[in-house]
């Protein structure tokens, strides 16, 4: 997992060189969003595409599951909002909810041992691998009204 603003990825100087993220920040950088609907848009290149979502932070654990995904790496941009997410390493004991779906690169989970949590702001994004079990749309203090864009990077 990696954890960032986004501003200061194009100039990581580890993570620049790597041609999807500077495709990524671009997209980012020339896109308003705000006229933009929610929902999938597919990008021309390497089978990237990415999930403009809104929704509202939520208290009830049970209610937010527990994600991983094998066929792609997930980078979530925070447009607006905030939310806290969990986060374990995918060989963490865990409690299966459903399991894994390849048509939808999604295997979900009730309960994760040892979960840490940390929170995403507007303007940060997450990077989370295959072995990376996440739980965004938390609440952080508050409900909020969060806006992120979910790019789905092939493995």
């Amino acid at each position: 997992m990696i954890i960032g603003f986004i501003d200061s990825l194009s100039s990581n100087k580890w993570l620049s060189g790597i041609g999807r993220l500077n495709k990524i920040v671009g997209i980012i950088e020339k896109t308003d969003f705000t006229k933009k609907d929610d929902g999938t848009i597919k990008i021309d290149i390497d089978d990237l595409y990415y999930i403009l979502t809104t929704y509202n932070t939520s208290n009830d654990i049970e209610e937010k599951p527990a994600e991983a995904h094998r066929k792609f790496i997930d980078l979530q941009y925070i447009l607006y909002g905030e939310e806290k997410i969990g986060y374990a390493d995918y060989t963490s004991p865990k409690m299966l909810l459903k399991e894994y779906d390849g048509d939808s690169d999604i295997e979900l989970f009730k309960r994760i041992e040892d979960e840490s949590f940390f929170v995403l702001k507007k303007g940060m994004y997450a990077v989370f691998f295959p072995e990376d079990v996440h739980r965004p749309g938390l609440t952080n203090k508050e409900t909020r009204g969060v806006r992120k864009i979910i790019f789905k990077i092939p493995v």
